[in-house]
């Protein structure tokens, strides 16, 4: 019986583990499917949609500030590493860079505020000086500080005095004159306030068409250009104004509209001409003659303008006895 086994030794036969076998992957197909390889990351998986490459960062560290083309610091420059981190910092380099045209207006109206102040208060004490001599009756003081000669005084005394002797109809009437001659005073002053206002309002009116004519496509970049040039931030402004005010001086009044339209129709034809003038230059230096050239013409004794060689000794004896025949 030895060829057969126990029954400790085929229980522990039957009892040993099946050999382990892979694990097939359990993930569904669709999952799988779904996941790009490097064949599809930017073509999509099957069934999907594209994967978009994100956009490439091209640095661009130039800003505007003040009419002028301007860089970043070279720190912003290191510090720009993407397009939202660029746009913060150019930014904050245009509010910089633009403070300092606004510190510059804001000192400037600061110094005419303060020449105002203390103007103003100058006359004040003037007024209260003047006032305090009329009180005291301190004449003296008073028409010197008004700067009244002494004779027109005395011109005024006089004819108050000839006033007072009047009979009352004459001094009812010299009244009456007195009074219609302030009235059209007034009514004058009043006339030119309102004219002043009148022509300070389409002044405003103008200037404000003006500003919205030059901010439009098209004429801003003429105008930057221009201003930039003549390193002059007002000076495409101006030069719209002296267009304006010479048609103004042959009776005609254009309109903003007008004005910067000749304005930049001027500049572009002297682009224009200057681009030209070289190419015109050169033109100039170039010399074409239209006639054929031809040899001299040699007036003598019918000799030709070529020197005859001498060959032989005879030659030379005719030679020598030419010459002597000259002379």
């Amino acid at each position: 019986m030895e060829e057969f086994l126990s029954i400790g030794d085929a229980h522990s036969f039957m009892s040993q583990p099946a050999a382990t076998e892979p694990v097939a992957d359990t993930a569904p197909a669709a999952e799988v499917a779904a996941k790009p390889t490097l064949a599809t990351d930017y073509k999509g998986a099957a069934g999907g949609p594209a994967l978009v490459p994100p956009p490439m960062y091209t640095p661009n560290h130039k800003f505007k500030a003040q009419g002028k083309d301007l860089e970043f610091d070279d720190w912003a420059k290191a510090a720009s590493k993407d397009a939202a981190t660029e746009k913060k910092i150019r930014d904050m380099h245009e509010k910089a860079y633009g403070l300092d045209s606004v510190k510059q207006s804001r000192q400037a109206l600061q110094s005419e505020l303060s020449a105002t102040q203390e103007k103003l208060a100058s006359t004040d004490r003037a007024i209260d000086t003047i006032a305090e001599y009329a009180k005291v009756k301190d004449w003296d003081s008073f028409y010197e500080s008004l700067n009244i000669p002494k004779n027109d005084v005395l011109k005024y005394a006089l004819e108050l005095v000839k006033r007072e002797q009047l009979p009352p109809e004459q001094r009812e009437q010299w009244e009456a004159s007195r009074q219609s001659q302030q009235e059209l005073k007034n009514l004058q002053a009043q006339n030119a306030q309102m004219y002043a206002e009148k022509e300070q309002h389409q002044v405003d009116q103008r200037s404000g068409e003006l500003e919205a004519e030059i901010s439009k496509t098209g004429n801003s970049d003429i105008a930057e250009a221009y201003n930039n040039g003549m390193q002059d931030r007002n000076a495409f402004r101006n030069f719209v104004i002296r267009i304006g005010q010479a048609y103004a001086t042959q009776g005609q009044d254009i309109s903003a509209e007008q004005a910067v339209s000749e304005a930049t129709r001027q500049l572009r034809a002297a682009q224009s001409q200057t681009r030209q003038e070289p190419t015109a230059q050169q033109g100039k230096n170039v010399v074409t003659s239209s006639k054929k050239p031809v040899l001299p013409n040699i007036q003598g004794r019918g000799t030709s303008a070529v020197k005859s060689s001498v060959r032989s000794l005879d030659d030379l004896r005719a030679k020598a006895k030419e010459l002597s025949s000259y002379t």
